[in-house]
């Protein structure tokens, strides 16, 4: 409630309070101005978040990535009791998002939710109008989850070891598909050919829902996509999961083993994702938005939400995230460098 909203009465029993503390030694006039500086101190701390609050998502509608956003943003706006909405700004593997934010009023009011391709995609899109860490602080880490490999149930091979042997079978590679070139997607398919030896045909989209479109039919045979784009097509039995790219199985799919366990030790892939602000962001704005964003994704029924779609929360400090971001953009880096994740 800002200062203009408080009722008359509630302010005249904080200055009868405030006047009688201050005592009859001082006078009105100074207990006056304690009063409005107090007043304004209130204001100053209710109000220091806009009344809406945009939560850019770089990828298309539909994506994991985006599915996740949304539910977020419904627990924070209950939170925060204001106005919070996504707003998806995709293209080239994130970039065009992530560039919206560094460039937005460093108010509070626009945020970039990304994951792993955040310090991904800039080595694949090279001459960026944007840093993808000095231009961003983080406001708060969020979650943590896995990818999963799926074919058509055409293609002949139930494991990643029969998936390889088919592919070197093959007169013509075969092809997937992904959610961008330098996305997670990507780097999981080219880690992929990279472990095993194997060519593969990249079919780059713009979104995992928009890869799906031409993978459920049979057009193209696979793709990596994160557990909420893909689940419902395994379930309905129109997809095949072959295997999880992250270090540890996954609670939504138990029978599905990990890349590693397949018989390739070397490969994983885990994603973790953030909410980031433009660098400029108020510490005031950042501690509000930390503190709100905790506490709703510490609600039970969004730590079930989440645990559903195959996600956990990532119990990080921003400082200690911001470290994480630093090590992981040097190591993808030399990954990006050695796979050659540009664009063709």
């Amino acid at each position: 409630m800002s200062a203009s909203a408080v009722p008359w009465h509630a302010w005249a029993r904080r200055t009868k309070r405030l006047l009688a503390a201050v005592g009859p030694g001082t006078s009105r006039l100074a207990g006056v101005a304690c009063l409005v500086a107090s007043q304004l101190s209130g204001a100053v701390l209710a109000n220091d978040l806009p009344e809406l609050i945009r939560i850019v998502v770089p990828l298309s509608a539909g994506s994991s990535l985006d599915s996740r956003a949304r539910m977020l943003a419904e627990a924070l706006g209950r939170q925060l009791q204001r106005r919070v909405i996504v707003e998806n700004r995709p293209g080239a593997g994130g970039t065009v998002g992530a560039l919206y934010v560094a460039r937005a009023r460093p108010d509070g009011a626009t945020l970039l939710f990304n994951n792993t391709s955040h310090v991904i995609s800039p080595h694949a899109y090279r001459n960026l109008a944007y840093d993808a860490l000095r231009d961003f602080v983080v406001v708060s880490p969020a979650y943590e989850s896995g990818l999963v490999l799926v074919a058509h149930p055409d293609v002949r091979a139930t494991t990643a070891k029969e998936l390889v042997a088919l592919a070197r079978s093959q007169r013509e590679p075969l092809s997937y598909a992904s959610s961008g070139i330098g996305g997670l997607p990507h780097l999981a398919m080219a880690l992929f050919e990279n472990t095993t030896g194997i060519d593969l045909v990249h079919v780059p989209y713009r979104g995992d829902a928009q890869g799906l479109t031409d993978v459920l039919p049979g057009r193209i045979p696979l793709m990596v996509s994160g557990y909420p784009a893909a689940l419902p097509h395994v379930q309905a039995g129109k997809l095949r999961a072959i295997a999880v790219t992250s270090a540890k199985r996954t609670s939504i799919l138990p029978d599905v083993p990990t890349i590693a366990e397949s018989g390739f030790p070397d490969y994983s892939l885990d994603v973790w994702t953030c909410f980031l602000a433009p660098t400029r962001t108020p510490s005031a704005v950042l501690e509000r938005l930390r503190r709100e964003i905790r506490a709703a994704l510490a609600t039970p029924a969004m730590q079930q939400q989440l645990a559903a779609s195959g996600a956990q929360p990532i119990n990080l400090t921003p400082e200690e995230m911001t470290a994480y971001m630093g090590r992981e953009w040097a190591r993808y880096a030399l990954l990006a460098q050695r796979l050659d994740l540009t664009p063709e």
